[in-house]
This record gives C-alpha cells, sequence and structure tokens, in this order.
C-alpha cells in the first residue's frame, strides 16, 4: 500500500483517491463495453436493414451529406484521447495492484448476502412468533377489559374503630370479669360472682365430702407406679391408707419407699409422725424420710438442712455424733440416742409429741375427690343454677382439686347491635366493674371475633373502665375448685420451667393493663 505523505492538512486521502480511480475506471471500461457493443448491433442492424440503393440515390445521398457541417471533433483526435485514456485507466489499474485491500475485503466478508439471508429468515420466524404471543396478550387484554366492565364499583368498609394502648399496671388482687368475645356478640363471667354460690353450698357440706371408706382400686396405678409392683403396693396399703385425709398418697408411698430401703420401720405410726414433722420443717414428707434414715446411718447433715429457722434467726435444730451417740436438739428438747436405725426412729417418733409438732398434719383437709364431684354434679342439675353456663365437673388425675368445664348456654350473651344500645346489660356490667378499684373487664377474643371485640372496646373506653385483652381458642372455660384439696390419683407432672441445672427459665410477661 503506497505511504501517506507528510504535510498536514494538505495530505492526500489514498482512500479517496482509491474511490474515485476505481468509480472512474469502472465507468470508462461499461462505456467502452456498451459502445462496442452497441456498434456492432448498430451496423449489422443497418446493413441488414438497408434497402438496395440506385446510383442516382447514391449521389443524392452523397450530394446532401457534403452539404451537412463539419463533425464538432476531429476523429483521430478522439481517436487520441482513447489512447490517453487506455494508458491512465492502465496506470490506474497498475496502482490499484498495489493497494491492500484486505479491509476491503473483510467489509465484503461482512456483507455477505447468503448471511444476511439467513438472518432475515431467521427474523421473520422471531417476527411470526412474536406475533402468536402478541396475540395472545392482546386477547388477554381484551378479556380482562371485558370484565373490568362486568366488575362492580367497589365500596369500601366502614370506618373501623381504632385505639392506641396505654400499658398501666394490673392490680394486686383483681377482680376480674371475663368478657367472652365471638363473632355474634359478647358473654361476660365473672369467676367470684360464680363460684360463690358453689362454694357456699359445699360449706354447708363439708363434711360429707370427706372420706368414709378408703379404697385401694383408685390409688392402684400410683402406688403400683411408685413401689414397683401390685404386691408391694398391697402391702404398703394398710400403713399408708390411714393417711388419706391430711397428707397426698403420693408424697406418703414415696417415704414409706425411703423406710424400707433404709432400714427404718415403715409403720402407719412412723409415717404419721414423719407427716407432723414434714409440716414443721416445711418439707415433703419423702425429704424428711430420707434425713431420718440417714440419721440412722449416722450422718446428722440431711436432718440439719432442714432447719426451718432461716438467719439470723438462732436454729431450731441440732445434731452432733459422738461416742457411737447422736446428740438431738429440737429447740429446747434435746435428746442422746444411740447411732443406730432402732434409737433414731425412736427419738423421731418422741419428737413427733413436741408441742407445735403434734398432729399438725391433721390441720390439713384433704376431700374425697369423686364425693366432691358428686356434690357438684348435683349442683349443676339443680334449676336453682341460674346463669349464662353450664357446668360439668371433672376429676384430673395429676390435680389435687376438681376443675368445672363450663359452656355458654343457648341464647345467652349480647349481640354487638344490642350491647351498644343505651342502658344495655353490657353498659351496666361495665360500669359496675369501674366501680370497683379492683375491676378488671378481661376480653378473651375468639379468632374470627376481632371487629366485634373493638366494637365491644370502644364501649368499655367510652365508660372508662379498666380492661385488657387476650385470645381465646374457643369459647369453653374451665374452673378450678381450688379451695378444696382432693387427692391426685397420678404422679405430680414436673413443673413448667423446671429443665436441666443452669437452664434459663424466661418468666412470662406480666399482665397489664391496656
Amino acid at each position: 500500500m503506497a505511504k501517506k505523505k507528510a504535510g498536514g492538512d494538505s495530505e492526500l486521502n489514498l482512500d479517496s483517491l482509491m474511490d474515485a480511480v476505481t468509480n472512474v475506471v469502472g465507468v470508462l471500461m461499461i462505456v467502452f463495453v456498451v459502445m462496442a457493443l452497441n456498434t456492432a448491433q448498430v451496423v449489422q442492424k443497418i446493413l441488414s436493414e438497408l434497402p438496395p440503393v440506385t446510383p442516382e440515390e447514391h449521389q443524392k445521398i452523397v450530394e446532401e451529406f457534403k452539404k451537412l457541417p463539419p463533425p464538432p471533433a476531429d476523429p483521430k483526435k478522439l481517436e487520441e484521447d482513447q489512447k490517453k485514456a487506455e494508458a491512465e485507466m492502465k496506470k490506474a489499474v497498475e496502482e490499484l495492484k498495489s493497494i491492500d485491500t484486505a479491509d476491503l475485503q473483510a467489509k465484503m466478508k461482512f456483507m455477505d448476502l447468503e448471511s444476511f439471508t439467513k438472518q432475515i429468515e431467521q427474523r421473520k420466524k422471531e417476527r411470526e412468533a412474536n406475533k402468536v404471543e402478541t396475540d395472545k396478550l392482546l386477547a388477554e387484554v381484551e378479556r380482562l377489559k371485558a370484565l373490568l366492565d362486568e366488575t362492580p364499583v367497589f365500596t369500601p368498609p366502614p370506618p373501623t374503630y381504632v385505639r392506641l394502648p396505654n400499658p398501666r399496671p394490673y392490680p394486686e388482687k383483681p377482680d376480674e370479669t371475663r368478657i367472652l368475645v365471638a363473632k355474634q356478640g359478647v358473654l361476660s363471667f365473672n369467676q367470684a360472682k360464680f363460684l360463690g354460690p358453689i362454694l357456699e353450698g359445699m360449706d354447708k357440706v363439708k363434711s360429707q365430702l370427706e372420706f368414709q371408706k378408703v379404697e385401694y382400686a383408685p390409688f392402684a396405678k400410683l402406688l403400683e407406679g411408685i413401689l414397683g409392683t401390685p404386691a408391694n403396693a398391697q402391702k404398703a396399703w394398710p400403713e399408708i391408707a390411714p393417711l388419706v385425709d391430711r397428707v397426698q398418697l403420693e408424697y406418703v408411698a414415696q417415704a414409706y419407699k425411703a423406710l424400707v430401703i433404709g432400714g427404718m420401720p415403715a409403720t402407719k405410726s412412723m409415717l404419721s409422725d414423719i407427716a407432723d414433722i414434714a409440716v414443721a420443717t416445711r418439707q415433703t414428707m419423702p425429704v424428711v424420710a430420707e434425713a431420718i434414715v440417714a440419721a440412722g446411718k449416722g450422718d446428722v447433715a440431711p436432718w440439719v438442712n432442714l432447719d426451718p429457722a432461716k438467719a439470723p434467726a438462732p436454729p431450731v435444730i441440732k445434731a452432733t455424733v459422738g461416742g457411737g451417740k447422736i446428740s438431738f436438739s429440737w429447740g429446747s428438747f434435746t435428746k442422746d440416742v444411740k447411732a443406730n436405725p432402732k434409737d433414731v426412729a425412736g427419738y423421731f417418733h418422741d419428737l413427733a409429741k413436741v408441742k407445735g409438732i403434734e398432729n399438725a398434719s391433721k390441720a390439713r383437709t384433704i376431700y374425697d375427690a369423686f364425693r366432691v364431684q358428686a356434690m357438684l354434679q348435683r349442683a349443676a342439675s339443680s334449676p336453682l343454677m341460674a346463669g349464662s353456663y353450664a357446668f360439668e365437673p371433672k376429676i384430673t388425675p395429676t390435680l389435687p382439686y376438681l376443675r368445672l368445664e363450663l359452656k355458654p348456654k343457648s341464647g345467652g350473651g349480647e349481640t354487638v347491635a344490642a350491647l351498644k344500645q343505651p342502658n344495655s346489660p353490657f353498659i351496666h356490667l361495665m360500669r359496675d366493674i369501674k366501680a370497683d378499684p379492683n375491676g378488671v373487664a378481661v376480653f378473651q377474643v375468639m379468632p374470627d371475633a376481632f371487629e366485634a371485640y373493638l366494637e365491644a372496646r370502644k364501649v368499655a373506653d367510652e365508660v372508662g373502665v379498666a380492661a385488657t385483652w387476650e385470645f381465646l381458642s374457643k369459647l369453653d372455660l374451665a374452673v378450678n375448685i381450688s379451695g378444696y384439696e382432693v387427692q391426685r390419683l397420678a404422679p405430680t407432672p414436673p413443673r413448667p420451667g423446671t429443665g436441666a441445672p443452669g437452664a434459663v427459665n424466661i418468666a412470662p410477661p406480666k399482665r397489664m393493663i391496656d
């Protein structure tokens, strides 16, 4: 390729020169070829189509030719120009041969007609496919427009009452009135007022609820689980049964087992003494029994650790071992005994006769669960028990009290529309709760009744009653008759939150008035 000459802005552009020369050469070649072809054809056609000419006609034509003006250019001049043009063309061709045409060939390759044809076909296919999708989308748009034309105009629901919470401390001794909120309306329940007549009736016949006859069958599963076998449980039953009305038999059986394993006499008298001492030390019978067994083996530390006195008060329990004897002290009562199970058991028998310990366990009364249940069933069926709830007493084997399962009676409660009426029973109830310094309205809301709760709570807020709320899975309630302890028929379940040593227990949040 020819090199460019230095010269700044006046430098020749070889690309432009190449294009110009190429155009000139091409045009000249085309002109010459066309002229040669046309001239030969025209001459041949003229010669073939000329009619015969007579000498007279020839002479006439010659004369007329002579009359014509001279040709505008000399044929020799044209011939020279033609030769000059051929020489220039030859020179341009030679120059073109020396020009680098790699870039032009690359462009020509890029402009490959076959490749463009394939691309066009591909674009046509894509356009047809897109047209199908576009037609589907247009059809869907038309369908949605038709649906929109048929859709009724949305009317927003009426505004909902919303209140900001205002947390306040809960009363120390709250008088709670539950307000059960269902979708249809509300139903109130005051546990103290509901249980009042029931507990009054039970107090009048309290002696009839005590054990009249103790049977082994209800306690068989409990005792066999503690003592290992039915034979062991039946053997222990005569010693355990006398304490049925003052100590949970679960603890009596555990104390019996500890005495038997420790080689101590496991009699009803010994068990009764342990029951009294357990009350005085504020411990359970199994703990006291294990301390007595340890003392019978010469280890008095477990017994001393049960001292009910707390620092800085002087200790009540003292015990020292020496010379094969144990010196026991309970306040001013002191006694030395031999360090053997029999004499140690004798000391604790005497200790149980000390004033303040003797018959301490008899101050507690445990009632017959089945007699309590029968009495409550009679009360539930009595026509005198008016109210919005029906109830049924249930014995839960792991609980030391009965539970009343309550169900709302048909037609009880108030609808949302009724409770908003002036001087409705609901409004009167809210005023009564407000008048009580410890009164609290606890709204217990079913999952589908939040709108009804908001309406009821609006009325309560207008009255100014202290209130809080919680979710309730179902309208049924359970009330504990905790004032009448009964015997458990199954082992005590582990307390919630008692995990492995060192485990972190998170206390539930304190209740607040909102």
